[in-house]
């Protein structure tokens, strides 16, 4: 990527594109697009327009607007594509994505396998440790990931607020020592010594500040031309006389005794000035208005503008300036970041999801450099759109960081190392379930479904993923809760989760949506919101493929599918049962299996087991039963035997 001459810090994506749920988003979008490259040959008006148009009709990823240009939009919803590097700036489709669009993404390595993540994670962190900032030259560039990454390797609980910004303001032209610099004077204020605003005013410095703040302060009467040194507005001199009125009327305020409501009223007129709101609000109200003396203090009585210490002032001056800078782009970076599933984002606070792994791993990265832009994302054939696994990406020596990560999980074979990664990640699903998703919780959010309450389902559980994905999460933890814990439960959904183990999309493959390994049974839940109308063409094929696919591989154990769904289409349930004996042949090896078990679920009945805490050991033993009866009773040759006779020239009496 490289910057505009204008431009002060990068951006991920256009803001036009303002979906959440990017995985799914995406791969909705580049079918369209590769469609549009095999009509078009040059990315034109027409092709941007038709490509648009294709998703307008064929998805329901946007609303039509008859006033939008189609051109246009067909623009800037691609920018997020070709800046991660699934598109080069042509929209031509890179190595990378054609692998996932085919389920043919590069498998995990055996470091990346020690991260613990889904392979969708994984290719989003093999493209932003390859993603580079150039300068408006084209020369120099930083790695915004790495920086990220190595913040995430020395700190604990970055605030989201500080992280993104420190992450937007870093310049391409700074050298590798100066960044890692200004990552080790960040420990101050993760020590609670300095405050992020002293921070940023330090390592990122307007220029030209030559005042000493606090005598500008300590006079009667702020010297304009000293403010105008402090307050500083690179864009316009004029807005300053903005700055100097609220300011001045705000210390006024400060210090009056008593105060009167002439100087408040005053204080807020000023406070509505949408370039105040910006240059001290963080593009907000900058109070709570509120018109009596006494109920203003109280409800602002946490805003720094109104503490004792006057150079509170420039300090909410700095944070709020630095953070007008990257606001608008900030949103979009973090949920890129957040794909990898490195990064844990929970809480308004920042940390690795394995702090320890990561460190191991990723503990000398180069964050900036210099090299030719033309040579590095110019062309498909450059590196930035090549499959590359973290060890080439790096040049990680294999051995030594299994060794390093072999003695910090105290482990004898390398092989032992993802087992042990495998049961941290176990550990922290079950205290996140213990904590967001108890039982009597999923009891409320299950019934949500029904109704399609979308918007609050994911509010409540995430809002980066859909309705459909969520569905598989949350019955994943009803189930857990059923079998009393007694299974993996982070090794049994096919989804991909983010950094808090919440989920972002279905995982690729064609696996199944859930699958549970028991001692002696392999239980598939296959979830779907789809109606009844809808299940046949949608859903009877793929499960009963998953389902045989998955008893040949699992045979000789015993395998039974779910299928759970709001309501249940008839024929195809029966079709299923009718099914069941008959030898069905694996789509992915040259093996059969005579006996094919699927079961249909409804919501309702699952709420039902639930709430009367059943014991799903009683259901499965009965569909066991029930469907050995059928074991065996096919003529797997009534079609040669028909055919048998017929060419015998035997009539059929």
């Amino acid at each position: 990527m490289k910057l505009k001459k204008t431009a002060e810090t990068f951006n991920l994506g256009d803001t036009s594109f303002r979906r959440k749920t990017l995985i799914d988003d995406y791969k909705t979008v580049l079918p369209y697009l590769l469609e549009t490259n095999e009509i078009f040959k040059t990315w034109d008006n027409n092709a941007q327009a038709y490509f648009y148009e294709r998703v307008l009709t064929e998805s329901d990823l946007f609303e039509r607007n008859s006033d939008e240009d189609l051109a246009k939009r067909g623009r800037t919803l691609t920018n997020a594509l070709v800046k991660i590097g699934l598109t080069d700036n042509n929209r031509k489709l890179s190595q990378i994505a054609l692998a996932w669009l085919d389920d043919k993404v590069i498998p995990a390595d055996s470091i990346e396998k020690t991260l613990g993540l889904e392979i969708n994670n994984v290719l989003f962190l093999r493209q932003l440790l390859k993603l580079r900032v150039y300068d408006a030259d084209g020369i120099h560039y930083f790695y915004p990931f790495r920086v990220a990454i190595d913040l995430v390797c020395k700190y604990q609980n970055i605030p989201q607020k500080d992280f993104l910004i420190l992450i937007h303001l870093i310049q391409p032209e700074m050298t590798n020592r100066e960044i890692n610099t200004i990552i080790e004077n960040y420990s101050e204020v993760s020590k609670n010594n300095k405050l992020f605003s002293e921070f940023l005013d330090e390592e990122f410095p307007d220029g030209g500040v030559t005042t000493n703040i606090k005598d500008l302060f300590s006079n009667v009467q702020v010297e304009r031309s000293e403010f105008n040194k402090v307050f500083v507005n690179r864009k316009s001199s004029g807005v300053q006389s903005d700055y100097y009125r609220f300011v001045t009327t705000l210390l006024k305020f400060k210090k009056e005794k008593p105060k009167t409501k002439e100087t408040l009223q005053k204080l807020l007129k000023e406070s509505k000035n949408e370039k105040v709101k910006k240059a001290f609000g963080f593009g907000k109200a900058v109070f709570v208005k509120k018109d009596e003396i006494d109920g203003f203090l109280e409800e602002n009585q946490e805003n720094l503008l109104l503490s004792m210490d006057d150079l509170d002032i420039y300090r909410q001056f700095v944070l709020s300036k630095k953070d007008d800078i990257v606001s608008e782009y900030r949103d979009m970076t973090k949920r890129t970041f957040n794909l990898t599933g490195l990064l844990d984002f929970s809480n308004g606070l920042v940390n690795a999801s394995n702090q320890d792994v990561v460190k191991i791993i990723f503990s000398d990265l180069q964050l900036s450099g210099e090299s030719e832009y033309s040579q590095y994302e110019q062309e498909l054939e450059q590196p930035f759109y090549l499959e590359l696994t973290l060890q080439e990406i790096l040049k990680l020596e294999e051995a030594v960081i299994l060794v390093k990560l072999q003695n910090f999980f105290d482990v004898e074979e390398p092989e032992k190392i993802e087992r042990a990664v495998l049961d941290q990640k176990e550990v922290k699903f079950r205290n996140l379930i213990e904590r967001e998703f108890p039982k009597d919780k999923i009891l409320e959010l299950l019934p949500l479904f029904s109704s399609r309450k979308d918007r609050e389902i994911q509010k409540r559980v995430t809002e980066l993923a859909t309705v459909p994905t969520i569905y598989e999460y949350i019955v994943a933890i009803a189930w857990y809760h059923l079998s009393n814990q007694e299974f993996y439960i982070s090794k049994s959904l096919n989804l991909t989760l983010d950094g808090n183990m919440r989920p972002l999309s279905h995982a690729a493959g064609g696996a199944g949506d859930i699958v549970i390994r028991y001692d002696k049974i392999t239980l598939m839940l296959e979830v779907t919101l789809m109606n009844s109308q809808a299940q046949k063409r949608g859903e009877w094929e793929p499960v009963l493929r998953h389902t045989t696919n998955l008893t040949v591989n699992e045979y000789p154990k015993e395998v039974m599918t779910l299928f759970i769904a709001d309501e249940l289409d008839e024929n195809t349930i029966n079709i299923w049962r009718a099914v069941a004996s008959v030898p069905l042949k694996s789509s992915n090896k040259n093996e059969r299996t005579k006996l094919v078990k699927i079961f249909p679920l409804t919501n309702k009945e699952l709420i039902k087991m639930l709430d009367s805490s059943i014991n799903e050991g009683m259901l499965l033993s009965e569909i066991s039963e029930s469907y050995s009866a059928l074991s065996g009773h096919f003529n797997e040759r009534w079609r040669d035997e028909i055919l048998e006779k017929s060419f015998s020239g035997k009539e059929v009496q």
